[in-house]
């Protein structure tokens, strides 16, 4: 490690970081701009300006710029020069010159990198009177604002949006001073990732239009450290919230990255970003429900559906506890029906309340195999699930049947980062420093290999090199051949020279001559047999190079995989479930538990509907008016991630606890309260139920869940208890700078409410407490003396773009290692319709907007989420007699869905693509894969009255 001068202090630094990033790793205020410690460096701004002095005798050095200067040994420098404080000055005020200086009114205010920099450069005085350029600003979609007179030209939103995240529809337009970073014409921007730009442009060009809806200053937000719930990749985020001051209850209104070394890095996809905006809808549940027992009229429901009117909480707790104490008793059975997007405690509380026999998992059979097969792949020690640093790191990358894009994103840019590592070596090889970011992409050749097989992918194919569309069974038999040619790679044959072979052969030399390969595949191809055949190509990878294979598998949704733990060697499905319904003769009342889940996602609709009619009572726990809803005899108000505190485990098996933002409204609160709430009020309490009337707090759950389960034993781990303290004191949500806290209630009284009290987290609803990152990683409001923007987690960081100081967030789950021979369930083939049934096969396909449950009941992304539509190959529909953009009926064996046909050359012959839980299509989801008959739709009858 290089030992250098700055202004007479020696600093070991890192040789491989360029001088700017060194200053800020050891603590020193040197303003920027165009660099990004995630982007590297191009020297646009000219902002971080410092002296660079030949020796100890130099007095009068010489102008540099340190985001462009490597670290010399010995090397002697000066922030705090004259010359060097003298031109940033200069600097500033040119970018300044046509800034509008309208801190007051835009919503960068209080959080503004510009704000940051001006104040360091001491620049505080205007001198430019003259006429100032202004730019027509443009629409860019529901989630982004433009203001392009705050540009400063830093030329960090298209390094973004273009170099980084593979973008194409932002440009910088004009030159000299009349740069405008826009698209040609208004529209949405396009990339999955756009809303990184509210947070990568250091002024207030692009903002958060959702968070403009309902906005309040940085400093009035109360955050707490969260997980993304919109997929199982496990991204860590901020959530911030803030009462209304006409004494409305309180409103999640935005989300922001939080700094995860080793999952999100620095950026978040656009559906975890601005998906949280379900929490606010009006599909809410914030009470109490019960089925109203008055007669419908015949033309105004569903003779299934029921009505529901609010009722005393207190009601509802006392029903579930009468039910609970029959149960007690024998005299009923109560069945309980977990959820992948509910908590590991939630779903703990239910299984222990029900008992192991009596919980299922909430899953099809087909989904609860797939998650199966990827617990024992992950147990193998051949097999090493990488982190996203290591994702980035694979110098050939091999996707298997996963649509990454759309259901994993923040691993698609990973991905997209690791094609680029052969021009990075080159780099290396030609002594050009990483950092160097524009010298680096200049320079020529191919990027490393990244090959697809697969159904549909989406936004990489610009890196791919090979890409192979095919149905499922194809991809299996193309992966087992690629294994067989690995495995057998030494008897170099030429009697199999088919175009096919040929390509087999190219990616098994790919494969073999990578020092770093990686296999990407999941469950969303929905087809056991391809998990099956992954694990094997990665063992035998792993056999030949006597080292583990990086594998990294998608599990779908945020718990899948720590829904899995609980209920992993048994076979607790709800297709069990309504087979055991269905055969066995019940002499004693059911009631059906449903925890947050929808039944109508998971079965064909005449298997959930045949469900609640073999029970008695439904009784469901959820955040979100469902279908299930309509079915449900009590429903209880349910607490989404932004209002609790828990556990998920993503795809890589790490447990993360998330915490509570805020308290929810009305009569919101953890679905295993609810439950402990009627096992309090049981007159009679075995010794099962007694330990549930013992837990008060979150911790209390993930604790048995650890004595329970060997695997989960990390979660005792995890994080600390509510009695923990820092100096005496708890850890604030709010910022010290929290305004307007004793107005809020004024019209109520003048006295200041004392705040809610948090039962499960050191952690206070207030600003009284510990503000500092640096003593725990609890903290997520990122703040530091002169830098109130995001750019100030450089100071909470063991070095820039590292971990952060309090070390990583989350633990590992340990599963003991196991070959995956010894349990890899088979699968056998779909069956196939006859020929003569002119029927196509079902495959999903995934979008990243309109996929995901809770995310498609966020206002800003209903606006853009598809109207049903199905992907076809135009070959495929010669076949038909059908039109591009006709509309058409699907017919399986259980319903009917609508949809407009659409053109797809990837989808293979016979097959159509199928979006997966779009809205409208949800139901035809359990069926895929499968078969289904296409027709022109069918008008539907219009009476003489209408």
């Amino acid at each position: 490690m290089p030992t250098i001068t700055i202004d007479g202090e020696k600093y070991q630094v890192d040789g491989d970081q360029n001088l700017l990033s060194s200053c800020l790793t050891v603590g020193l205020n040197v303003p920027y701009f165009c660099w990004h410690p995630e982007m590297g460096s191009v020297g646009a701004c000219r902002q971080c300006a410092m002296i660079e002095y030949k020796d100890s005798e130099d007095q009068s050095g010489r102008l540099i710029m340190s985001c462009m200067t490597p670290v010399r040994d010995g090397g002697i420098y000066s922030v705090n020069a004259e010359a060097a404080k003298e031109f940033r000055g200069s600097i500033i005020e040119d970018l300044m010159t046509n800034h509008p200086h309208d801190c007051p009114v835009c919503e960068e205010g209080g959080e503004c990198h510009l704000q940051d920099m001006t104040e360091m450069s001491g620049h505080t005085m205007r001198r430019y009177r003259g006429t100032k350029r202004t730019h027509r600003n443009q629409y860019l979609g529901p989630f982004i604002n433009h203001e392009m007179n705050r540009c400063i030209t830093c030329y960090r939103c298209v390094r973004f949006y273009n170099d980084y995240a593979g973008g194409s529809d932002l440009q910088a337009l004009g030159r000299n001073h009349q740069v405008y970073f826009g698209r040609q014409e208004e529209g949405r921007l396009q990339n999955g990732f756009s809303g990184n730009l509210v947070e990568i442009c250091p002024t207030g060009v692009f903002t958060d239009k959702t968070f403009s809806a309902h906005f309040v200053r940085k400093w009035d937000l109360q955050t707490a450290p969260s997980v993304c719930e919109h997929c199982a990749v496990g991204c860590n985020t901020a959530p911030g919230a803030r009462e209304s001051s006409n004494g409305n209850d309180p409103v999640l209104r935005r989300i922001t990255n939080l700094f995860h070394h080793d999952i999100n890095g620095y950026f978040l996809c656009d559906r975890g970003r601005f998906g949280y905006e379900y929490v606010n809808g009006s599909t809410r549940i914030d009470q109490v429900l019960s089925v109203h027992d008055e007669e419908l009229i015949s033309s105004t429901a569903d003779s299934k559906d029921k009505l529901h009117c609010k009722v005393n909480p207190r009601d509802g707790v006392l029903h579930l506890s009468v039910q609970v104490t029959a149960a007690q008793r024998q005299l009923r059975r109560i069945i309980g029906v977990g959820s992948p997007r509910a908590s590991i405690e939630n779903n703990f509380a239910l299984q222990q309340l029900v008992g192991a026999d009596n919980f299922f998992s909430g899953l099809n059979r087909l989904d609860q195999q797939l998650l199966q097969q990827i617990n024992a792949i992950q147990s193998d020690d051949r097999v090493k699930s990488p982190n996203t640093p290591e994702i980035e790191s694979a110098d050939a990358v091999l996707i298997i049947g996963e649509d990454i894009y759309n259901t994993a994103p923040r691993i698609a840019l990973a991905v997209r980062q690791a094609a680029r590592n052969r021009q990075k070596k080159q780099a290396q090889n030609l002594k050009i420093p990483l950092w160097q970011d524009a010298s680096v992409r200049q320079l020529e050749g191919d990027p490393s290999p990244i090959i697809f097989i697969g159904t549909e992918l989406t936004d990489l194919t610009d890196i791919a090199k090979t890409t192979l569309f095919e149905s499922p069974e194809k991809v299996v038999q193309f992966t087992n051949a690629l294994t067989e040619e690995i495995k057998n790679s030494n008897n170099q044959g030429t009697e199999n020279t088919s175009e096919l072979q040929k390509q087999i052969r190219r990616v098994a030399q790919i494969l073999e001559n990578a020092n770093n390969p990686l296999i990407i595949s999941g469950v969303s191809s929905r087809h056991p047999n391809t998990l099956s055949a992954v694990a094997n190509l990665a063992c035998v990878i792993s056999d030949r190079k006597k080292s583990p294979t990086n594998l990294y598998l998608n599990c779908g949704e945020v718990n899948s995989l720590g829904l899995i733990q609980l209920v992993n060697e048994s076979d607790n499905n709800l297709d069990q479930l309504l087979e055991s319904l269905t055969t066995t003769k019940n002499t004693i009342p059911t009631s059906l538990v449903v925890l947050e889940n929808d039944l109508y996602r998971r079965l064909d609709t005449p298997s959930a509907e045949k469900i609640f009619s073999l029970v008695d009572e439904v009784i469901l726990m959820d955040s979100l008016l469902t279908p299930t809803a309509k079915r449900a005899n009590w429903i209880f108000p349910a607490s989404t991630t932004a209002e609790s505190q828990g556990t998920y485990i993503n795809n890589n098996g790490l447990a993360q606890r998330f915490y509570a933002v805020y308290e929810g409204k009305g009569y919101i609160q953890e679905s295993w309260r609810w439950l402990v709430d009627a096992v309090d009020f049981c007159t009679e309490k075995s010794a099962n139920l007694s330990v549930i009337n013992s837990w008060k707090h979150s911790t209390d759950l993930s604790n048995a869940i650890a004595k329970e389960f060997t695997t989960l034993g990390v979660l005792a781990d995890l994080g600390p208890n509510e009695d923990y303290r820092i100096d005496g004191l708890k850890i604030a949500r709010q910022s010290a700078r929290y305004s307007g806290r004793t107005a809020i209630h004024a019209q109520q009284h003048v006295s200041e409410t004392p705040p809610i009290k948090d039962p499960d987290a050191p952690m206070s609803f207030s600003m009284e407490g510990i503000h500092n990152p640096n003593k725990t990683p609890l903290q997520a409001n990122i703040w530091s003396p002169g830098w109130n923007s995001n750019q100030s987690i450089f100071k909470f960081q063991q070095q820039v773009g590292g971990e952060r100081k309090g070390g990583p967030s989350g633990k590992r789950i340990e599963r003991a290692p196991r070959p995956i021979s010894e349990y890899l369930p088979s699968s056998g083939e779909l069956e196939h319709p006859s020929e003569t049934s002119n029927k196509v096969q079902m495959l999903p396909i995934y979008r990243l907007f309109g996929s995901e449950e809770l995310s498609n009941q966020s206002m800003s992304l209903s606006e853009i989420i598809d109207a049903p539509f199905i992907l076809i190959h135009p070959d495929t529909l010669a076949h038909y007699t059908l039109t591009m953009g006709e509309l058409v009926d699907i017919e399986t064996s259980n319903d009917t869905h609508r949809a407009e046909i659409r053109p797809c050359n990837t989808i293979p012959h016979g097959c159509i693509g199928v979006p997966f839980g779009l809205p409208g299509m949800e139901t035809l989801a359990p069926q895929i894969p499968g078969y289904a008959s296409l027709r022109p739709a069918v008008a539907p009858m219009i009476s003489e009255d209408q």
